[in-house]
Order: C-alpha cells, then structure tokens, then sequence
C-alpha cells in the first residue's frame, strides 16, 4: 500500500484594511490595504517565497485580492485565481456600512447571529461556511500533491473551517481568533486534515516559529477560556 502524500497548505486571512470612517465593510468594494496591511502581506510573501506552494486561490473581495497579489509577487510564476467560495460571511451584507459601537441599534439581529451563527434565514452555519472554504482547499491538494498551496479569505470563513475542524458548537465562530495577516497552516496526508496550527501575523513576520506570548491576539484560545471562566465552563 502506498504511503500517503503530505501536503502543507495555507489558509490566510487578508491584512490589515484602509478603513478611515471605521465601518464594517464586509462586501463593500474599494477597501483595499492600509499601510499597515501592505507591510504584513509583504511578510507573507517573504514567507511565503521560501516554501513549496505551487498556487493561489482568493477570494473575490479587494482586500483579499490585493493580499493574494503581493504574496505572488514574491514567487515565480505562481498562478492566481478568485473562488468565490472564499469570499467573506454571508451575514457580512447585513453588517456591512455600520460603525461597530452602532450595531446593536442599527443591526439588532447582530444579537442572534453572535449567540447562534447560522439560525437566521440571512446568516450562514459554521458547517456551510467550513464546507465552502474546504472545497478550493480541496483543488489544491488535488492540483499541487505534494507541494500545497495558498487560500486566502476573511474571519469568519476562516473560523467557520476551523472551528468545524475542532467540533467546536457553532457560538465557538467568535472564540477562536484568526487575525488580519495571521493563517492556518494545515497538513494534510492525501485529502486527511492531520494539523492545524495558527501562526498570527507576528510569527509570520518573525519567520522563526516561535510560540507567541499568552493573550488574546497571541493565543487564539485566551478569549475562549476567559469567557469559559466567566460562564464558569473553565
């Protein structure tokens, strides 16, 4: 019997977004990259140039697409195309043009989504959203065994996959942080998701794969423990 392929890909968030009014713009168009957002898709691409990735699949959304596209930069030749299944959470059109501290007026149904993601007939579930950004991953593995590759999508559908992953309850989409410039590296032996580990941004940008500091933006895990704790599920 063979033995299987191992093969690593990578599940990105876009960076960080030019956003001078401070709204949620979830489908909007012509919200493209901050300075800031320029500087760590640089280092994704430094990153990203020293392994063995063979493609990239974005999401359709500007911010996305400009990631994905100063990632290729610093590869030869890689191929990029859009899949709409990457692209950001459906409940995003509901959200989207508001400021935050305005949600809980201006978008009530906010409420619901946050305890129950995926019970409003707008919404999406954890498990739709983690079944759509499986599939480009999917083409990936088939297209590049051996070899991988590069998805890059939003928060939401990166979480939705993750938490799916973990068999996490649906509530659990908001728990685990996955950061603007951060990603999921996922090792695969043939089609089996064997690994899934989270490098925020700064590991990126570091390139040493050293284990990030406690909290909330270095440990995906804090703010869920720390919410544990105060429901008294610790």
């Amino acid at each position: 019997m063979p033995s299987p392929i191992a093969t690593r890909l990578y599940l990105v968030r876009h960076c960080d977004v030019e956003n001078p009014d401070g709204v949620l713009y979830g489908h909007l168009p012509s919200f493209g990259l901050s300075s800031k957002g320029l500087v760590q898709a640089e280092a994704l691409g430094r990153f990203f140039s020293t392994t063995t990735a063979r493609a990239i699949i974005t999401s359709p959304l500007d911010r996305a697409r400009q990631t994905a596209q100063i990632i290729a930069s610093h590869i030869d030749s890689i191929p990029v195309s859009e899949d709409a299944d990457l692209i950001e959470a459906r409940f995003g059109l509901y959200l989207q043009g508001v400021r935050p501290r305005d949600v809980p007026w201006r978008r009530p149904l906010w409420f619901v989504h946050m305890a129950w993601p995926g019970v409003l007939r707008r919404d999406e579930s954890v498990k739709a959203m983690a079944e759509r950004v499986r599939r480009p991953l999917m083409h990936l593995l088939r297209d590049h065994p051996g070899d991988g590759g590069i998805c890059v999508s939003h928060g939401d559908p990166i979480q939705a996959f993750w938490v799916d992953h973990e068999h996490r309850p649906p509530y659990a989409l908001h728990r685990l942080q996955c950061m603007k410039g951060g990603m999921l590296v996922l090792d695969y032996a043939d089609d089996r998701l064997q690994r899934l580990e989270y490098w925020p941004p700064e590991r990126i940008r570091d390139s040493r794969g050293l284990p990030e500091p406690l909290g909330v933006e270095g440990d995906p895990y804090a703010l869920s423990r720390a919410l544990d704790e105060i429901r008294g599920d610790a």
